[in-house]
Formats: C-alpha cells, sequence, structure tokens
C-alpha cells in the first residue's frame, strides 16, 4: 500500500469525524470544545476534539487516528498467529458521550480499518467496530429506536449482519466480575474481510445510524428533570464503565501496547466517578429496572 493509498482511506474516516462533531456541536457552548491535533514519532497523527466539564456532557471525545508499525499487538484481534504479527496500517474515529443529564445514557461509537502488508505489499485487511448505549434511568424506545437503527445500517449491507453483530456486541460489553453487560448493547463487529469500498461504505451507515439516533435521544431528554439521587446513581454506574474500559477492553489495551497518545486513549472515562460500597443493594424503582435489563440481554426488535 502506498501513502497515497493510506491517506485516501485515512479521510474517509476523517470525514465521519467531521460529519458526528457538525451534528453534536450545536448541543454545546463553541467554548467548550477543545480541537487537539498531535503527531507522534514512530506511531501514527490525528485530531481529538473533546468536551471536558461541559453544559451538556460530563465528558465527550470524537477522536481520529491514523497509526502504523512492525507488528500487531495480542489486543488487536486476540490471540495473534505467527502470520498476522506482521507491520500494519490502522485508522479510525471513537467517539464516548458522557452525558451530564441522569436521563441522557452514555453512547460509544468505533469504526476502524487495519491493514498488514508483507514485502511491500498488502497481505489482508479487515474492518471494526459498532456502538452501543449505556442508560442510567431506563427509556425503553429510546433502546428500541437505538436497535433499529442498528439493524437499518447493517441490512444496507447485508441482512444477517445485525443478528451476529447484536450477538457480540452483548457478549463483549460484559462485565464478568460483576456478572452484569455494560449497558443494552447494540453492535460490535471485529476483522470483517469485507470489499474495501464496501467497508467503507458500511462504516459510513454506521457513523450516520450512531449520530442521528443520539442526537434524537439528546433532544428528548436534555431538559428532563432530575434528582440529586438520579446524579448519585449515574456516578455509580459511571464506575462500571470505567471498570470495563481499563479491565476489558481491547481497544484501550491496543492503544497502550501500541504506546499511543495516553490522553486520546483515556478520552473514554468520565469526569466524576464514584465507587459506593454496596450502593446497588437498596435500589429504587427506576434503578431495579435498569438492572433487569443489563444483566440479562435482551431482544429488542422481537419483545
Amino acid at each position: 500500500m502506498n501513502t497515497l493509498d493510506r491517506e485516501t482511506i485515512a479521510d474517509h474516516f476523517k470525514s465521519f469525524q467531521a460529519q458526528i462533531y457538525e451534528r453534536i456541536e450545536g448541543f454545546e457552548d463553541n467554548k467548550s470544545f477543545i480541537k487537539d491535533g498531535w503527531e507522534k514519532q514512530n506511531l501514527g497523527s490525528g485530531l481529538s476534539i473533546v468536551v471536558d466539564d461541559g453544559q451538556v456532557f460530563n465528558k465527550a471525545g470524537i477522536n481520529f487516528s491514523q497509526i502504523a508499525g512492525d507488528s500487531l499487538p495480542d489486543s488487536s484481534l486476540g490471540i495473534l498467529n505467527e502470520s498476522e504479527k506482521l507491520p500494519y496500517f490502522a485508522t479510525g474515529v471513537s467517539v464516548v458521550f458522557h452525558p451530564n443529564n441522569p436521563n441522557i445514557p452514555t453512547a460509544h461509537l468505533n469504526v476502524r480499518y487495519f491493514c498488514t502488508t508483507k514485502d511491500g505489499e498488502i497481505h489482508n485487511h479487515w474492518f471494526g467496530g459498532g456502538f452501543d448505549l449505556t442508560p442510567y434511568i431506563l427509556f425503553e424506545e429510546d433502546c428500541y429506536d437505538w436497535h433499529k437503527s442498528a439493524k437499518n445500517a447493517c441490512d444496507q449491507t447485508d441482512p444477517d449482519f445485525y443478528k451476529t453483530f447484536k450477538k457480540n456486541c452483548d457478549e463483549y460489553f460484559y462485565i464478568p466480575h460483576r456478572n452484569e453487560h455494560r449497558g443494552v448493547g447494540g453492535i460490535f463487529y471485529e476483522k470483517l474481510e469485507i470489499p474495501l469500498d464496501q467497508g467503507i461504505q458500511f462504516s459510513k451507515d454506521v457513523c450516520a445510524a450512531f449520530i442521528e439516533t443520539y442526537t434524537k435521544i439528546l433532544e428528548k431528554r436534555k431538559d428532563l428533570n432530575f434528582t440529586q439521587r438520579d446524579v448519585d446513581f449515574q456516578k455509580f454506574r459511571r464506575g462500571r464503565y470505567v471498570e470495563f474500559n481499563l479491565i476489558h477492553d481491547r481497544g484501550t489495551l491496543f492503544g497502550l501496547q501500541t504506546s499511543g497518545r495516553i490522553e486520546s486513549i483515556l478520552m473514554s472515562l468520565p469526569k466524576d466517578v464514584n465507587w459506593r460500597y454496596k450502593f446497588d443493594d437498596n435500589l429504587e424503582e427506576k434503578e431495579k429496572n435498569l438492572y433487569e435489563h443489563i444483566t440479562k440481554p435482551k431482544d429488542w426488535l422481537n419483545e
């Protein structure tokens, strides 16, 4: 793969970042956004667009990166065989929104492209990504819309994608030491080996579905009232989000193993979070309702 090819692919992902930022910037004061371009020798470059302590978002990040290295780490795909430990190029967009209002869920998106090279030529390439939703106060209509949007995005490429990727998401965003899921899921896919043009289009469709549905939720929930108890519960549940990202998330591990930019890697963590002793021993009714949906995956489109 030559430099032009890499830049052409990376430019698609830059455009995804720009489109997501364009849809979200109106929810915050422009002064809240930090646009932080970076370049790291022997790794690559990127642009982080971050809100830290905003009016709507406690923490938010829309990150683009393009990197290259001599050998993929195991975290990229799980345990690699020797034939997969080759020079690589990777580019992608990673998004996390942590809202202030507990009525608005946390949302996460990632779309990425990888290729390995051998003797100067592409050896293999693939796509990965998906999005998931982490509510604090459950609104079932939001969960339905989220999964309906995910299915529509998948169906444009392959009608079989949603069922498989929904199951992948439920299994991946699971916190085994808590015996619960991070949220109500969405879609998740790894090493999707499809033609380049098709993969770029699918990535675009996934990004569009994500931001269209999340901005719809923002509009509906951003002005709803909440109590101090709701905030306390939100901060407690953010602790579970942090536990997953630091212990189980392969994207976080990949960034650390490739000596990535630490501020961008840990952008996914909320600004305010609590760990409380046995807080969930005495849940209120709406909190119990949330737990019913995060301890057992639900088929949102058929129940």
